[in-house]
């Protein structure tokens, strides 16, 4: 039967080793951009995303030493010992001056996992398999020549808009990468300047650590 990997469970694995796998299967699945989020939190980057079956997914995450990652890593832990959340909330710019929208970590994994993918891989791949499927379309209605109607019917509903929408992705996904890439770039700036919060003053106070709003 398949369950769901609690919080404490995943915590657990990023305890400064070298690299942490993660054998996800069925509702698991649906936690790779939590726990890469929080490997991400932890100082830890997603190496790979493998596929041994069709119901699994391994996730392998590795250690970042650099100054920066160290830093992120040191202020989650500094906030968690403040009370604060495990993961934060970024308040991402919005379309209009002084206006802002809540964005997860849980988002902006996904966000950094596709600008990562379409960096590896672009977006001829898949144009090429839209650009097969109208090709196919057509091949369809050259069939039904015989039926004028059925062979437009082809035509218009699919062979049609699939060749427009191949020609039209890698404009639409390279547009989707820079907006996402800057979002990205950018959530990653600020989050390096960002601190946990302030342990309690010094001396006697009513003030306990924990109880700060952990913003």
């Amino acid at each position: 039967m398949s369950r769901t990997m609690k919080d404490p469970e995943i915590l657990s694995r990023f305890d400064g080793r070298g690299h942490v796998e993660f054998l996800l299967g069925g509702f698991e699945g649906s936690q790779s951009n939590k726990i890469t989020a929080i490997g991400f939190e932890f100082g830890y980057g997603l190496q790979t995303t493998e596929m041994p079956s069709k119901s699994t997914i391994r996730l392998v995450l590795v250690r970042n030493d650099s100054p920066t990652a160290r830093q992120r890593a040191q202020q989650t832990q500094d906030r968690l010992r403040a009370g604060g959340p495990l993961l934060p909330t970024w308040n991402a710019p919005g379309a209009q001056p002084g206006t802002t929208r809540p964005v997860t970590a849980e988002e902006m994994t996904a966000a950094r996992r596709g600008v990562t993918a379409y960096e590896a891989n672009g977006a001829k791949r898949f144009a090429l398999v839209v650009a097969l499927l109208s090709l196919g379309c057509f091949i369809v209605a050259g069939v039904l020549r015989d039926r004028p109607g059925a062979a437009l019917a082809v035509l218009v509903v699919f062979a049609v808009p699939l060749a427009v929408t191949a020609a039209l992705i890698p404009r639409w996904m390279k547009r989707w990468y820079e907006k996402n890439r800057r979002l990205v770039d950018l959530y990653d700036q600020q989050r390096i300047g960002q601190v946990g919060p302030p342990p309690p003053p010094p001396g006697p106070s009513d003030r306990h650590p924990g109880t700060g709003d952990g913003q």
